[in-house]
């Protein structure tokens, strides 16, 4: 069981390790600003927006383990080979984001030195079965044994357990993920948010982000498999993110051109921010440039077949969905709520702090070390069934 877990090489220090390394440490400036200072003085968020940077990165760390345990899932659970070809490094890399979007809700918890553990088991226990966050504690507190259970069963090569596995672990999955979003629209006082279009939108994200991770994956890779394999696999996961890049086009373009026509309070001001206000910049460079226009373009000249274009078009897609959640969550919070028995405030602005940014930064780091170091200890490679 060893020998098939582990691997047997000397384990290798490269450029690759080193840079995720020192970008783990960077947090460091943050996790001491929120040591010496608290969280109050290292955040910058505050009443009106108080979810910030890091629930933000939470989101969409979370999102890449969706995404690519659903990828791995289609593989297992509905035969598709070219989805299969690497699952032991998609599930491993599902799992190292899921650990790097822990460490990044870690800090953004009040109090982060105390035992969280315990503060987890508390927040179980009773049963608040109507409060939308305690189904997404519940949930990801099942995801993370489920996908660790996964790759020990790939590891071990055991199908039939691995194919039970991935059956709960993609219900789990899509369960947790979509359950994250319920959080945000479940909120009536946010209305940019209050609908079903969040929860639907973050599964479509999720495999988006699956998709342009198995790419990167793929790519890096490429050398352990045949180019045949390697073909038919990048031009199944560029056309997965075609067609994800599609559907968002069209669903972005109409929910801004309604709520836009619709003029409801609140609802106009925030989409006002997209286009001509604070997140303009953001919304039409980030979100439409990078993250649809270049993928949809160098994907449908490409054909599907240059790894340049697919791996350009991930990256693009990768930054592009993080800033339309980016937008999406802090747009919902920047209008201030309205009622009749509060003064008017004029919209407020969030721009995250250096604390914030460090510790996000250094999740990426989390997510990359953790990675690598898998790649190098532990038997990833698929085995050739040719």
């Amino acid at each position: 069981m060893q020998s098939q877990i582990l691997k047997r090489e000397r384990f290798k220090v490269d450029g690759w390790l080193i840079l995720f390394f020192l970008l783990a440490a960077f947090g460091i400036i943050g996790m001491a600003s929120v040591y010496m200072k608290g969280q109050e003085a290292s955040y910058n968020v505050t009443r009106d927006v108080s979810w910030g940077l890091l629930i933000i990165g939470y989101s969409f760390f979370v999102g890449i383990t969706t995404g690519l345990s659903l990828i791995s899932a289609f593989g297992h659970l509905f035969g598709f080979e070219r989805f299969h070809i690497l699952s032991r490094k998609f599930m491993w890399a599902a799992l190292s984001a899921l650990l790097a979007g822990f460490f990044i809700i870690f800090w953004d918890l009040g109090g982060p030195f105390r035992l969280q553990i315990l503060r987890f088991v508390v927040n179980i226990v009773p049963f608040h079965y109507t409060s939308p966050i305690w189904w997404m504690s519940v949930l990801y507190a099942l995801e993370l044994p489920i996908i660790i259970i996964e790759v020990l069963l790939l590891l071990a090569n055991k199908e039939k357990l691995t194919f039970i596995a991935s059956i709960i672990g993609f219900i789990v999955g899509i369960s947790a993920y979509s359950n994250m979003g319920f959080v945000f629209s479940a909120n009536i006082s946010r209305p940019l948010w209050h609908g079903p279009f969040v929860p639907l939108f973050f599964i479509l994200s999720a495999i988006g982000l699956g998709a342009a991770s198995g790419i990167i994956i793929l790519f890096t890779n490429r050398n352990s498999l045949s180019e045949e394999k390697y073909s038919e696999a990048l031009k199944t996961l560029s056309k997965t993110l075609f067609i994800v890049v599609l559907i968002m086009i069209f669903a972005k373009v109409w929910r801004t051109v309604t709520l836009l026509y619709g003029r409801e309070p609140m609802t106009y001001e925030a989409v006002k921010e997209w286009i001509w206000g604070s997140l303009a910049f953001n919304f039409w460079f980030f979100e439409v440039f990078i993250g649809l226009v270049v993928p949809f373009i160098l994907l449908l000249v490409s054909r599907f077949r240059s790894t340049f274009a697919s791996i350009i078009s991930s990256i693009c897609a990768i930054v592009g969905i993080f800033f339309m959640r980016y937008d999406s969550i802090v747009a919902g919070q920047i209008v201030p709520v309205t009622d009749i028995y509060l003064p008017e405030k004029e919209i407020v602005h969030y721009c995250p702090s250096f604390a914030e940014i460090t510790l996000f930064i250094s999740a990426v780091g989390v997510l990359g070390l953790i990675y690598i170091l898998g790649t190098r200890i532990l038997q990833l490679e698929e085995e050739n069934h040719e």
